[in-house]
């Protein structure tokens, strides 16, 4: 049976800001965000795994971050 491990990654601080300086600039600040933080999914006793992006929802449009940091 597979065993499928979730780890959640926590979006840093700048790429927060970012998006909302960048939605507080095209909105006026009159939608309200939806995010959700990616995770990293890992099939246990495999070497396969899945990193799943950030997720930010305005006006029923998907948009998808990805992070890799320094």
């Amino acid at each position: 049976m597979l065993h499928i491990i979730k780890q959640e990654i926590n979006m840093s601080k700048e790429l927060l800001s970012k998006i909302e300086w960048a939605c507080r600039l095209k909105f006026k600040g009159k939608e309200q965000l939806q995010i959700v933080n990616g995770c990293l999914r890992i099939i246990e006793h495999t070497n396969l795994a899945y990193v799943e992006p950030h997720r930010v929802i305005i006006k029923d449009s998907l948009y998808l971050f990805f992070f890799g940091g320094k």
